[in-house]
């Protein structure tokens, strides 16, 4: 009853549109405006990272504040089984999680390893991440259908490519759905590209190991008809050719051991919605949840769609833009062959989804920022998509350039995936041959 009392004495009332942010140690209410722009952007600094302020200043963005009506929550069940999980793992000096017991990564992990985050930790910022890693890992398996975007600055959409992409999680499954690991993959991806016919059969696979090992990543040339290995670092190559890379899947797709993490800071910020309202989902009787979207098309629509926006041809519209408090966590790359330098994480205090990242080059110079969409579905039985996405941006600010990788309704797109499904006997080498050709 606490918090009810500050906005008591504060004369907030729970419909009122605003944000308590602290500033300087003393908590201030802040009442947001229907838009932020060019304008009045600085009154609302505090509430944008820097790289969406700077897109607000220069009108390539517009905020549109406003509320949701549903609690962005994990399941009851998923935080349940995280408190158990309180004082049993710990981050390695090298980067691992371990059991505390037997000084080795476990075997399976329900619910988040580091429930109670301390702030003051020397680790916290690694503990932050793997919390995010397996608030992920809860959807078991997923099949995507993705459209990936190039948006040029002036003209819009210069090109795309779509598939599906798949993905299975060998921890942090649900009790009673672990699955045999004898060769200690923490996940399994393909990527399977199937339009346009210029870019058809241009695949990529993944193993992402438990182990120190290296992880086993492949690509299928169509020009050659071959498989070619490649090594970890090419996974910060561009995708494509485009603004993203492989590693930022779920903003964040790589090997954690790969990086060093560290906590600097907590902020609340705006975050994006691609819906106000809570969009239910149908699950079916093998446990797959089919996915939902707040749009009909391929993607979100952008600025290049509306002839009457001024702003970024790449800025979503029809957005919610809802406060919440984020941590702030670096990391960077400990292989000096790894393609970018200083990563800057906004991360959600309550549910770990990355909502942003801002990435810059070797040299340290700011190149790139990714910002992530999403809206909140959820089953009867209380299965939910939080920490999921419906797109995420690129925006290289050096090459006035972005791409968007956008989910898109599709009959097989689903998660919650049983292994009777997709089990790790689809990500052989053969069967990546046989769905490339």
């Amino acid at each position: 009853m606490k918090w009810k009392k500050i906005l008591k004495y504060f004369g907030i009332t729970l419909c009122s549109l605003v944000v308590l942010i602290s500033c300087a140690g003393i908590l201030q209410a802040v009442e947001l405006p229907k838009i932020i722009d060019k304008t009045n952007c600085a009154q609302y600094k505090d509430l944008l990272i820097p790289a969406m302020y700077r897109a607000v200043e220069k009108s390539d963005y517009i905020i549109t504040p406003g509320k949701i009506n549903f609690e962005y929550k994990l399941p009851g069940n998923f935080l349940a089984a995280s408190a158990k999980n309180a004082g049993k793992f710990d981050v390695s000096p090298d980067g691992d999680l371990v059991d505390k017991r037997t000084g080795k990564y476990p075997e399976n992990i329900y619910g988040m390893p580091f429930p109670n985050i301390d702030v003051k930790d020397p680790k916290a910022g690694a503990k932050i991440i793997y919390n995010f890693d397996f608030q992920r890992y809860r959807f078991m398996a997923s099949k995507d259908y993705v459209r990936v975007c190039w948006i040029d600055k002036s003209k819009g959409e210069e090109r795309y490519a779509q598939g599906m992409d798949h993905r299975l999680y060998m921890n942090g499954r649900l009790p009673g759905k672990e699955l045999k690991n004898p060769d200690r993959v923490l996940a399994y991806e393909f990527q399977r590209i199937m339009e346009p016919m210029s870019s058809k059969g241009i695949n990529s696979m993944a193993y992402i190991y438990i182990d120190p090992k290296e992880d086993s990543n492949y690509a299928y040339i169509p020009a050659i008809r071959r498989i070619r290995q490649t090594g970890s670092t090419t996974r910060s190559d561009p995708y494509m050719g485009s603004d993203s890379w492989i590693d930022t899947n779920y903003m964040w797709g790589g090997k954690d051991r790969t990086m060093t993490w560290k906590y600097v800071g907590e902020k609340t910020i705006l975050v994006s919605f691609t819906s106000p309202n809570m969009l239910p989902m149908q699950e079916l009787p093998d446990g797959r949840v089919i996915r939902v979207f707040p749009y009909t098309d391929n993607h979100p629509k952008y600025g290049y769609e509306d002839p009457k926006w001024k702003g970024a041809t790449w800025a979503p519209l029809n957005i919610t833009y809802v406060p919440r408090k984020v941590w702030i966590v670096e990391q960077m790359p400990k292989d000096q062959y790894y393609n970018w330098g200083l990563h800057i994480n906004y991360i959600d205090q309550e549910t770990y989804t990355i909502w942003y990242k801002e990435v810059f080059d070797r040299s340290g110079e700011f190149r790139t920022w990714l910002s992530l969409l999403s809206h909140y579905s959820e089953t009867p039985s209380g299965k939910n998509n939080t920490g999921d996405f419906d797109s995420t941006h690129f925006i290289d600010e050096k090459n006035h350039h972005a791409t968007t990788s956008n989910r898109a309704p599709h009959p097989e797109s689903s998660f919650f995936v049983p292994a009777s499904i997709l089990d790790p006997g689809f990500f052989s080498v053969n069967n990546f041959l046989l769905l490339s050709k």
